[in-house]
Parts: C-alpha cells; structure tokens; sequence
C-alpha cells in the first residue's frame, strides 16, 4: 500500500479520506497546525502528501493576514521542506474561490482567477501558484479546486440551509433555475484517489456529475425529511432588492456558479461514482441524527 502524508485529517475532507481509505493506504496524519518547519521527520515516508489543512472561507470577519500566513506562507515552507526531503508527489486541495467570488459563463481549468477581494481565494492562489513554480520531474504539483463540498460532517451554512429545510415554513426557490456546481463528499475522496493513482500534475475542477439548482436541492432535502417541497415563486423585482442589499447572500441562494469539470474528467479517465441524490441523502441521514 502507498504511504500518504495527511495534513487536516480533523477536518470534514481529511477526516473522511483518512476513514474512506483506511484499508487503501497507509496513511499518516499530521497536524499542520503545530506543525513547523524543525519537525522533518514527518517526511521520511511521505512519497505523497495531501494537503487538506488550511484556513477556510469564514463568514465571520477575519483578520486577512490569518489566510495568507496559514494557506500561503505555512503551505510554501512546507512544500519547500517535502521537495528538498525526497517527496515526489504534493496534491494541495485549493478552492474554486481562487477563481474569484463574482465570475459570469462557465468556469473551465483555463478562466482568468479574480480572487484580488478575498484574501481567502487569494490566499490559496497565491499558494497555487508558487507550488506550480517549483514543480519539476522529481516533483509533481496536483492543484484540485472544488466548489461548495456537502456530506456527512458538513458545517456551515449548510446546516443553517439543512435547519431551513427542517422547517415547515414555505421557501422561496421555486423556479429557480440556477446552476451550481456542488461535488459530493464521497465524490471528492474518489477524485483525489483517482489522482494519487494517476501521479497527474496540473489544475483540477471537481464537481459531481451535474450541476444543481437551489429548487433542486432544497427539494431533494425535504423529501429526504419526508416533508413537502412547500416553495413558491418570488418577483424578479424582489430577487434584485435582495441582491442590492444582500449581494453575496443573493448570489448563493439565486445566482449560478458552475464550473465544467469535463478536462478534469476525460484527463483522469474518471467519472463520479455517486449521485447527488444519494450523497444529499447522506448528508440529511447524519443531519437527522443532529451529530454536530
């Protein structure tokens, strides 16, 4: 079995790789919190490291400075110190907000990032890209950026839209037919697999199968619940008072965010082996049990 150093392996991606692939790999946490750059011992096995660990987007105010020294300048000594110690393989799991926050069209491997307002995509692009500047043959730079990630385990404004949903209140997403690329939790164990498998180096998207609208997801929650879909249908009028006061909250219940994850998919021979339907399942039985 291959050996695989772990950073975040407390958080919702790590902790399920590290249980999803506990009889896959050999598989060795380490905690990139206390990590610092005297403690080398820890790549003595690490042929190939996952990097999970981070700082993630925060809707509470943050210093900015917090991002960049935690998912730029920690990442780049650590990489520096896997490279220079004999790692050959360096997966860092980025985020589509390296992208930007506001983007129109379809996103694709190739789209300009715009991330120069959010130090959290910033962040990570910046980490991207120094990653990318010290790639050569004897070191392989996998970057994967997926988008909202749901399952067991999620945090977030998740729960709060999973507490919605509990209720009986009527919501107002009927006919909204927006298009966002969400990838289930499973799906994005199995992706970064698929690359530790293929030694792949590049720019990755992952999403699952199809994109979703919040109609969609919020319905496919209820009926998870056992409840009635209960929506109706707001006036553009109102959807555009909404987005001038409310802009980035607008933007995720209405707007669309899609990403075409096809490249990804034909370059890895992969194909996503779980449905949103099963993973939204998922996600609302562990709900259900209030594990969080």
């Amino acid at each position: 079995m291959e050996n695989i150093l772990l950073t975040g392996a407390t958080g919702f991606v790590g902790k399920r790789f590290l249980e999803y692939n506990s009889e896959k790999f050999n598989i060795f946490p380490v905690s990139f919190e206390k990590w610092d750059e005297t403690n080398i011992e820890i790549f003595k096995n690490a042929k190939t490291i996952v990097h999970s660990a981070g700082i993630a987007h925060r809707m509470e105010k943050t210093d900015p400075d917090l991002y960049f020294e935690v998912n730029f300048r920690k990442t780049k000594i650590f990489a520096d110190i896997a490279k220079s110690k004999g790692t050959k393989h360096f997966i860092f799991i980025s985020t589509i907000k390296a992208f930007g926050e506001y983007q129109n069209g379809i996103l694709t491997e190739a789209s300009p990032c715009k991330a120069d307002n959010d130090p959290y995509g910033q962040s990570k692009l910046l980490a991207e890209n120094y990653l990318k500047s010290i790639e050569d043959g004897n070191f392989i730079v996998s970057i994967i950026r997926p988008p909202l990630i749901y399952g067991p385990g999620v945090k977030g404004n998740l729960i709060k839209f999973l507490e919605l949903a509990d209720t009986l209140l009527p919501l107002p997403f009927k006919n909204v037919a927006n298009r966002r690329t969400m990838i289930f939790l499973d799906n994005f164990i199995e992706l970064i697999n698929r690359i530790i498998e293929t030694k792949h180096s590049g720019i990755f998207l992952a999403g699952d199968k199809t994109p979703i609208s919040t109609e969609k997801l919020i319905s496919e929650i209820r009926l998870c619940l056992r409840k009635e879909s209960n929506l109706f249908s707001i006036p553009n009028v109102l959807k555009n008072m909404i987005s001038f006061v409310k802009p980035e909250f607008a933007l995720r219940l209405f707007g669309s965010l899609e990403m075409d994850t096809r490249n990804t998919y034909e370059r890895l021979n992969f194909t996503p082996p779980y449905s949103s339907e099963f993973g939204i399942k998922q996600m609302v039985d562990w709900y259900k049990k209030k594990d969080y």
